[in-house]
């Protein structure tokens, strides 16, 4: 444990948490609405620094991210503790619950991703994921710095529910994100997740703008959020921070709390054209019968990466361009 960042004290010890949305007031012995920031003896503390409950050397397409260093691999961890509530989750054991977890310091995280050394599987950096990173934010922040200064990458998997100081705090080290908008709607943030949608769009607007690499990535859940007039609000907000970031949509499955019947394969699909009428880049994800992972030109239609499940192989990329027409291409490459 350490003291947190980003919050005041108040009267008869209470403690105001300024890290997220959800603003919590929170008394002596109590904790956050997030379960990890704790007010002991007045101080908020942030009680899972420096433990983490998995990691594991993933592909970076695994985030997923398709369009930042394709092809490689980065060290991922996480923690437990989420400043949501989202019925669907498909990582709520982490997320909502408390099991056993071990000592990684943020050195230990840094050099365990800087010792990697197959030839095979090239390790770019770090991915703050599998929970919600952002409520383990003075981990990830430490860990972050360290790995900067060993020339690592620094990866954010995210719901996007952060204030804004802490968030440019963060962003300073930061190089990818992948923010989970989870619907066009307020009614389902509120509902659904028990948050609010506008921190969440800010994040995104707020990251691209810092010159962070984004890419977004929505699940898809029958007769809540995938009505066609979502995914087009969706697609047309995005397109006008820039229709060149790429937009994941993800095939739901029952979990957690709920148990509405998984997502079609049409639906995913239709969702998909929607889409692609305002965005260069829209994937499918979570669904492999459905091929719609490569990433094609936008111009000439050439395929610039294969992909099969998490391996992705180059084609007629080159650097950030497209060999065959020579189209600048939104893509972070070695």
């Amino acid at each position: 444990m350490r003291e947190a960042d980003y919050y005041e004290k108040l009267e008869g010890d209470v403690v105001h948490c300024l890290l997220c949305p959800q603003d919590c007031r929170i008394r002596p012995g109590k904790v956050g609405f997030c379960r990890v920031r704790r007010n002991q003896d007045g101080v908020l503390v942030a009680v899972k620094y420096g433990r983490v409950a998995s990691y594991a050397m993933d592909p970076v397409e695994k985030k997923p991210l398709y369009h930042f260093h394709p092809g490689t691999y980065i060290f991922s961890l996480g923690a437990y503790g989420c400043n949501l509530r989202c019925r669907h989750c498909q990582n709520w054991e982490l997320s909502q619950g408390d099991g056993e977890d071990v000592p990684f310091p943020p050195e230990r995280a840094v050099e365990t991703a800087a010792a990697w050394s197959d030839p095979q599987r090239p390790c770019i950096g770090l991915a703050y994921t599998y929970s919600e990173p952002l409520v383990w934010f003075e981990y990830v922040l430490d860990t972050a710095r360290l790995a900067r200064e060993r020339g690592l990458k620094n990866v954010l998997v995210t719901n996007g529910y952060v204030r804004e100081e802490p968030l440019k705090d963060l962003l300073s080290y930061v190089d990818a994100m992948n923010v989970d908008v989870k619907s066009f709607s307020t009614e389902f943030y509120r509902e659904v997740c028990s948050g609010r949608l506008e921190p969440v769009l800010r994040t995104v607007e707020t990251a691209h703008a810092a010159g962070c690499h984004v890419e977004v990535t929505c699940l898809i859940i029958p007769g809540l959020n995938d009505g066609d007039d979502q995914v087009e609000r969706l697609s047309e907000w995005l397109a006008g921070i820039s229709p060149e970031i790429p937009l994941h949509l993800s095939r739901y499955f029952p979990n957690w709390k709920m148990t509405r019947p998984e997502t079609p394969v049409q639906t995913l699909r239709r969702a998909r054209d929607i889409a692609a009428r305002h965005l260069s880049y829209v994937y499918i994800g979570n669904a492999w019968e459905v091929d719609a992972a490569d990433t094609a030109c936008p111009s000439c239609g050439a395929v610039l990466v294969s992909r099969r499940g998490f391996s992705a192989r180059r084609m007629e990329l080159e650097g950030r361009k497209c060999r065959r027409c020579g189209r600048g291409v939104n893509i972070r490459d070695r």
